[in-house]
């Protein structure tokens, strides 16, 4: 008797634990998708994107009534959300109580280049990146005789060019300045506009002191810096910072500077 009031527990036991997996998976399969938790990078200024603008790359305007989360697919938002211009990375994925999880990280753009009929950003990795119409990011920027058409070489990564590429331009000498100043925080406080010349070189015009240096070719980029930070402490520390209108970095090893007419 006991042997089958046992066989009978196990059986009835065993029914329960298959009615409640059937009511777990489906349960699982009906979950009504709700608002994804959105977390976008903001360590910088940039508001390039919102929200908002992230959750309408998520649900598009055609889908309504209630929608199941198991409906959408992890790789392919994060696939949209990657090709947002304004995107460095995303990252999707769902939590095992049914929420929708979205990081997202903004590209972070270190100079805005003014060329001949085009204006447009290079990112820290080297990269171009558009302008928004909703955001305009405040920082160094590059203009004159400058004519580097964005559709033309947005593709290029200019942190790994190589010099032996056919179709290299000016824009990669660019990016080196610009990133050499990104990462300095006494010259990217003091650094406000990159200039081309007739003559296609550099002339750099700070931030404080009424002049402007002429910086010449990307050649030796860091002695050049060094040797104005010696000319600062050195030399405008004595005279002032007005006292010249033109600063000379070409000639190696000197400085040498115009003095401002009275």
């Amino acid at each position: 008797m006991n042997k089958i009031l046992n066989i009978s527990i196990w059986i009835v036991a065993i029914v329960l634990i298959i009615v409640a997996l059937g009511f777990v998976e489906k349960s699982k399969d009906e979950v009504v998708f709700e608002r994804p938790l959105i977390n976008i990078d903001y360590e910088t200024e940039n508001r390039f994107i919102s929200e908002e603008d992230v959750l309408s790359q998520i649900i598009s305007k055609t889908d309504t009534g209630s929608l199941l989360l198991e409906n959408f697919s992890v790789n392919h938002i994060e696939e949209k959300l990657n090709n947002n211009h304004s995107i460095k990375d995303a990252q999707v994925y769902k939590t095992v109580n049914g929420k929708l999880i979205v990081n997202v990280k903004q590209r972070r753009p270190i100079v805005r280049v003014f060329s001949k009929n085009d204006s447009y950003y290079i990112d820290e990795k080297g990269r171009l990146m558009p302008l928004s119409n909703k955001y305009s990011a405040r920082l160094l920027v590059v203009n004159g005789n400058l004519n580097e058409p964005f559709a033309k070489r947005y593709k290029f990564n200019y942190s790994n060019l190589s010099d032996s590429v056919v179709d290299k331009t000016m824009l990669d000498d660019i990016y080196k300045l610009a990133d050499y100043v990104d990462k300095s925080e006494f010259w990217k406080a003091q650094i406000e506009q990159i200039a081309v010349n007739k003559v296609s070189e550099f002339e750099l015009i700070p931030k404080v002191g009424n002049h402007k240096i002429v910086f010449g070719e990307i050649t030796n980029l860091e002695g050049k810096f060094e040797k104005l930070m010696i000319f600062y402490k050195k030399g405008l520390a004595k005279t002032g910072w007005n006292e010249y209108s033109e600063i000379n970095l070409k000639y190696k090893n000197q400085v040498v500077c115009k003095k401002r007419k009275i």
